[in-house]
């Protein structure tokens, strides 16, 4: 029993990863609706790249109506784990404020801040970013500035 179990463990990150390669390549061939099914499962089992990928299906509505909400849900929750591009994305929603996703400058300053300074964010997308912050802290106020720096500051990845 004990070496089945071992066996299982060993495997299944294997088999979260071919999910992970299909996806990509339904995703990329256009199979939407493929893509999704291969994505869902990865993302409700807790997978960041499967949280991503299905956020980013929804943020731009490959294969549905596009759902900021349901974007952003499963945005923060890759987020959360640590993954640069969701956290870039909840950022940009949140500094929106469309599609059912309120505008929070708190918010989205911190997420993209933490997304700047994420190891995994290439120095181009980077830079890229830490104008977007600049763009956004120019319409905060020094309360809302202070609030999203505590919030940075004490932000630790869910892992």
């Amino acid at each position: 029993m004990k070496r089945l179990i071992a066996i299982f463990a060993l495997l299944f990150p294997l088999a979260a990863y071919a999910g992970m390669d299909e996806g990509i390549a339904a995703y990329t061939a256009g199979e939407y609706a493929k893509a999704l099914d291969e994505f869902r499962p990865l993302a409700d089992q807790g997978n960041p790249d499967g949280q991503y990928f299905l956020g980013f299906m929804y943020h731009n509505g490959f294969g549905m109506k596009p759902d900021q909400a349901e974007a952003m849900k499963w945005f923060e929750k890759s987020a959360a784990q640590g993954d640069s591009r969701s956290q870039y994305y909840a950022g940009i929603i949140y500094a929106a404020g469309k599609g059912g996703v309120k505008k929070d400058l708190v918010k989205a300053d911190m997420w993209l801040t933490i997304s700047a300074m994420n190891p995994k964010t290439s120095y181009r997308d980077s830079l890229y970013t830490k104008e977007e912050v600049k763009r956004i802290e120019q319409k905060m106020s020094p309360e809302q500035l202070a609030q999203a720096q505590e919030l940075v500051k004490s932000w630790k990845p869910a892992n």
